[in-house]
């Protein structure tokens, strides 16, 4: 007999399997993975945004402050009568010396007393006005630094002037040029006050930026790094006059940095200062954090896209040697292979496979009597799934045959069973109501409350009392809350607090409304109430998921869907004293049904 041929079929499965994990799967998480990479992104490059444009709003009102101090602590200086007369008086009589000595001494008090201050003179082209080491007399004030101020005809300006240290090195100080008025026409004279270099590092100084100050967008006066003092500030737009913003990307020594450039008008002068705080690291942090998340998003899609492929090919080799067994056995041929690697559902096939082609070479009967089997286990199946959906009871039909027990109650005059059955129909139709729901109102809530505590004053008897207290102006229907959140601390006070009271158990309900708009539930109870080794344990679990007792995890709950829905400021507290009670405080913000 001719041995039949195999004939090899193209293989499919795998590539369906490889197609619908790669639009299923692969490419949905990978849109969504780089769609939240650029978010986070764009979310840190905002912070760091914010938080170099708060660095120079600060650095701008340092400057701002200590430039105004220095132009007001001087004005009385100025202003005062005795220099004005002292500059333009030929210094003959004894008031002038006196003047003199005045104007010295305030001159000299000033410097000692002003920490910011570095130098402080006063120049006149008054050839009688001896000099010392606050006045200086000048023929003219063509050479010295500020010269072009008086060109300008300025009053009152700042301006970046060069000195000496004690060690022979250049400093460079932001200085106020101010004209003193005086009794003269032929003489004028100028007080030149400068800022000291180091008091203004000491305010300005922030470790993290890199921080740059200017006078109208002249080279810098200030500057946390060194090598950028007396260098222009790089604007990366076109300078005008207006006030100048700018946050966003800026190369400095051949270096993409994060910068915010602000300006601000002194006080009392037409300049205008130019303040610049870059982040020299904000870019490689940045695409540090955006190639991590990358690598991890390439790694999450990659990895399951090879376990795809290389399960796909190995089911699809083991797809192919069963359709050939079956092609094989439809051919005639039954002598096929014994193992069949694997153990799952192709396995399976594949003993079923084995067999049929045994029960084919057996008899008809045989072959019969494992349908009726067959069948048998099928009927089996379907009792048991008949079982199992007759067993699910629907909580309305439950609702309804309360109620209808509740009507044959009446009508034999049991006035606790029907009290009874009413609560509790209240109280399943309440939990029926909200299921599903995020929200209810304050009324429903307490009158849920009441009803539980209903039932258990009709169990307990004077075991449990209740009060609950809240200002006459308070409309409860008015106020919005998240549904089935008191009932459980209530039963927490009803079953812990009042366990081991025989008569007059206490559980009040306090409610009131701050000014900060807050709701401020109490519950408290007479209880046994708690040391304070358990109140703090009692604390520490419900802030972390606790399996000790039904009533903890309960209580953690609670204070995590506060927390979920309100905001981590909101939750619940605890107060206690051993064999006085327990209170429960609950904060919640004060939402109103328009609000919601």
């Amino acid at each position: 007999m001719k041995k039949p041929v195999m004939h090899f079929v193209k293989p499919k499965v795998r590539q369906q399997i490889i197609l619908i994990c790669m639009f299923s799967t692969f490419i949905p998480l990978f849109i969504v993975g780089l769609f939240s990479i650029m978010q986070a992104r764009k979310q840190m490059s905002e912070q760091y945004e914010s938080q170099v444009s708060t660095a120079a709003l600060r650095i701008n009102s340092t400057i701002f402050d200590i430039t105004t101090s220095l132009y007001t602590s001087c004005d009385n200086l100025i202003n005062s009568n005795y220099l004005r007369k002292l500059l333009g008086s030929d210094f003959s009589t004894t008031n002038d010396r006196q003047y003199y000595k005045l104007a010295t001494d305030s001159l000299t008090t000033m410097r000692s007393t002003t920490a910011a201050i570095a130098s402080i003179m006063i120049y006149t082209n008054n050839p009688n006005i001896p000099s010392n080491s606050y006045i200086t007399t000048v023929n003219n004030y063509s050479g010295l630094q500020w010269s072009d101020q008086i060109a300008k005809n300025a009053l009152n300006s700042w301006k970046c002037l060069t000195s000496e240290d004690s060690w022979h090195s250049k400093v460079y100080e932001l200085s106020i040029i101010r004209r003193i008025g005086i009794n003269s026409t032929k003489y004028s004279a100028y007080l030149v006050l400068s800022i000291d270099a180091n008091y203004l590092k000491n305010r300005l100084l922030d470790s993290e930026y890199t921080v740059m100050a200017s006078v109208d967008n002249e080279l810098t006066f200030y500057s946390s790094e060194r090598n950028w003092l007396q260098k222009l500030i790089p604007f990366p737009s076109e300078f005008d006059n207006n006030y100048y913003k700018y946050t966003g990307p800026l190369v400095i020594d051949s270096k993409k940095q994060l910068a915010n450039i602000v300006t601000f008008l002194p006080y009392k002068t037409y300049n205008k200062f130019y303040i610049c705080v870059t982040d020299p690291n904000a870019y490689a942090r940045l695409n540090r954090i955006t190639l991590i998340y990358v690598v991890i998003l390439i790694t999450v899609t990659l990895f399951p896209i090879i376990l795809t492929i290389l399960y796909s090919s190995y089911f699809n080799t083991r797809v192919q040697t069963l359709k050939n067994a079956m092609h094989q056995v439809s051919l005639g041929d039954y002598n096929i292979m014994k193992l069949f690697k694997g153990d799952d559902e192709l396995t399976e096939i594949f003993k079923d496979l084995k067999s049929t082609v045994q029960k084919i070479s057996e008899n008809e009967a045989l072959f019969y009597q494992s349908q009726i089997v067959e069948q048998q286990l099928i009927n089996k199946q379907q009792q048991m799934e008949y079982k199992m959906l007759a067993n699910q009871i629907n909580p309305h039909f439950l609702y309804n045959t309360l109620e209808t027990i509740r009507m044959q109650a009446l009508s034999t005059g049991n006035k606790d069973v029907i009290t009874s059955i009413k609560l509790l129909g209240k109280s399943m139709h309440y939990v029926l109501e909200n299921t599903g729901t995020d929200s209810t109102t304050l009324a429903k809530e307490l009158e849920y409350v009441e009803v539980y505590l209903s039932i258990q004053k009709i169990r307990f008897g004077d075991r449990v009392n209740y009060t609950i207290n809240y200002y006459e102006d308070m409309d409860l229907n008015n106020y919005k809350i998240l549904p089935l959140l008191l009932q459980p601390i209530v039963e927490n006070a009803v079953i812990h607090g009042l366990e081991r009271n025989k008569v007059n158990g206490q559980i009040i309900i306090n409610i009131s409304k701050t000014a900060n708009n807050m709701l401020i539930i109490k519950i408290t109870d007479n209880g046994n109430g708690m040391n304070a080794v358990q109140l703090k344990e009692l604390n520490k679990r419900i802030n972390s998921a606790s399996l000790d007792t039904t009533s903890s995890i309960g209580l953690y709950n609670i204070n995590q869907r506060i927390k979920l829905l309100y905001g981590a400021e909101y939750g619940i507290t605890f107060a206690s004293q051993l064999n006085e009670g327990t209170t429960v405080t609950l904060i919640i913000p004060a939402i109103t049904v328009k609000e919601a």
